[in-house]
């Protein structure tokens, strides 16, 4: 069955929200052990978590939407998502952190530009996303970056 591009705009918010808070959890730490070690790991983990989410947003994703924009490292995403996944307190808190402090920010950035091409030729729905500025749950987006 051929994935709709129909609800990419949801994954794509549901990424840079999971981003935002991932940003928000990690910002007081400069290096990866203090960031593991923190709150009994509970900042790792809830970020780890949120890799994870960002991982199975990615690859609901519409095949269409995933060519039309291959700087995305998609494959990547899901593939640290497994290991992530499936291998949970295997995974190398070094890796994690580089992830969250190098590649995260790259990601943002990809998925706003994603967002805002898709809104201004009307595959996305405008009137879904401005809702989805009012919802509680998408408060960690920087809508502004979207917007500019």
């Amino acid at each position: 069955m051929q994935q709709s591009s129909k609800n990419d705009l949801v994954y794509c918010l549901r990424i840079l929200e999971s981003i935002g808070k991932i940003t928000l959890y990690t910002r007081v730490f400069d290096n990866p052990l203090d960031f593991f070690f923190a709150n009994d790991q509970k900042d790792f983990n809830a970020s780890l978590l949120l890799l994870i989410n960002i991982g199975e947003q990615s690859a609901r994703i519409s095949a269409a939407t995933r060519e039309k924009y291959p700087q995305v490292l998609w494959q990547k995403i899901k593939q640290f998502r497994n290991v992530a996944a499936h291998d949970y307190t295997g995974v190398d808190k070094f890796i994690t952190y580089d992830v969250i402090k190098v590649q995260l920010p790259l990601l943002r950035q990809q998925i706003q530009d994603i967002v805002r091409q898709e809104l201004r030729t009307e595959t996305f729905d405008r009137t879904e996303y401005n809702i989805s500025r009012q919802s509680d749950y998408y408060k960690h987006i920087d809508y502004n970056q979207i917007d500019a």
